[in-house]
């Protein structure tokens, strides 16, 4: 059992539920920061091999920044996926076992 545990906390998952950034402060970089931060916070301190997050499909902006600046990829098509049956696209980024991010930025 107490194996069993062990393996669990080993293969955690991050999700990011929900990110945004009001239109009058976009395209400034805020976006990518809040990602860029989430994503340290959960693979360092939380010690996630992976996160994932859904984003609609008609939402361009936000796949570029998670597939082409992040690597995140697209796992899953989820057809009708929110209230609006708006479809959704499920991605994944995977964190390398023996790399970091090698930032000298201090934005902890």
């Amino acid at each position: 059992q107490q194996q069993q545990q062990q393996q669990q906390i080993n293969n955690l998952t991050g999700y990011i539920g929900m990110l945004a950034v009001m239109k009058h402060h976009r395209r400034k970089g805020i976006g990518a920061a809040l990602v860029k931060r989430v994503l340290r916070r959960m693979r360092d301190d939380l010690s996630c091999i992976s996160v994932t997050l859904e984003t609609e499909v008609s939402n361009t902006a936000a796949q570029k920044l998670y597939q082409q600046t992040f690597g995140f990829i697209r796992e899953e098509l989820l057809v009708r996926y929110y209230l609006n049956w708006g479809d959704a696209y499920r991605l994944r980024l995977w964190f390398p076992i023996d790399e970091r991010y090698n930032d000298n930025d201090n934005d902890n």
